[in-house]
């Protein structure tokens, strides 16, 4: 359910432009860890031509608890006192806030179009339900279990075949995918700087391929170094491993490769870097040269 405080902003268009777009859609909360997601996000959205969404859920569980009688919050200062429902509601729509002016200052950074919403749910179902197959979802759920994570992941790319970014505790976010930097306005395509490799798992599936196409032009794109990981006969623990040993700053897998729906939180977490699961066939992204020809 969209609140009030919903908008879109960023560029000329407004929902319009939204729809044209293809788009990194992320969960927002006022963490430090949300704003380095964010970033991460951010840099993903330069790299694929895509506009940035960022999304606030007012937790349904929080405000219900907020509602028992017996439900009471302890402050810094050690005071006990009863919950308020209206006074949580209050606190999340000044998070909300917050988050909505990270959010404009982090995609004005990367140069990138956003806009903003507020929804009441569940945070990982809400962000999952909204999805639209040309959107990749960022999945940061340091509080949810592997179980609940693969199931929000398994929606989104079975069901409606969108992609993934999903990103674990310890998954490296700082050195991940390299921050653009200014380069002269003819330039084709912006430089960045050196970074950790992408890697791509390789089953030896056509959607395998068509993985690997895409990974190896976004890393064209970043200019970083692109790898493949053989799996055949391998499971999800090799590659994890492997993507580890090999310092990658991003892994990308088809999301039809993973088996239970807890494998994909496990593998982003012991792979030490976040993983992008496609949840469709891709056509390769446009070579940087590609994108200054014309007709």
């Amino acid at each position: 359910m969209a609140s009030p405080l919903s908008r879109e902003n960023g560029a000329p268009g407004g929902e319009n432009k939204d729809a044209e777009q293809p788009r990194i859609v992320i969960g927002l909360d006022t963490s430090f860890v949300a704003r380095e997601t964010l970033a991460l996000a951010a840099r993903l959205a330069a790299s694929v031509d895509a506009r940035l969404k960022g999304v606030f859920v007012e937790d349904d569980n929080l405000i219900a608890l907020a509602s028992l009688p017996f439900a009471r919050e302890i402050s810094f200062s050690g005071d006990v006192r009863a919950l308020d429902p209206e006074r949580m509601l209050r606190a999340m729509k000044a998070q909300a806030e917050s988050a909505r002016r990270m959010l404009a200052r982090i995609a004005a950074e990367a140069h990138v179009d956003w806009s903003f919403d507020v929804r009441r749910g569940r945070p990982l179902a809400s962000l999952a339900a909204g999805a639209s197959r040309d959107d990749t979802l960022v999945i940061r759920a340091p509080g949810e279990t592997a179980r609940e994570v693969g199931r929000a992941v398994r929606a989104a790319t079975h069901e409606t075949h969108a992609d993934v970014l999903l990103v674990s505790r310890g998954a490296g976010l700082r050195s991940s995918l390299p921050p653009r930097i200014a380069v002269p306005a003819r330039t084709p395509l912006q430089q960045v700087l050196p970074g950790r490799p992408i890697a791509v798992v390789d089953e030896g599936s056509s959607a395998a391929e068509g993985c690997c196409a895409f990974a190896r032009t976004l890393a064209s794109r970043l200019g970083t170094g692109f790898m493949r990981l053989p799996a055949k006969g391998v499971g999800p623990a090799d590659i994890a491993a492997e993507a580890r040993r090999s310092g990658a700053g991003l892994l990308v897998v088809n999301a039809a490769w993973l088996g239970g729906d807890e494998d994909a939180a496990h593998l982003s977490a012991a792979a030490g870097c976040p993983v992008l699961l496609l949840g469709k066939e891709r056509a390769p992204l446009l070579e940087p040269e590609d994108n200054n020809k014309g007709g």
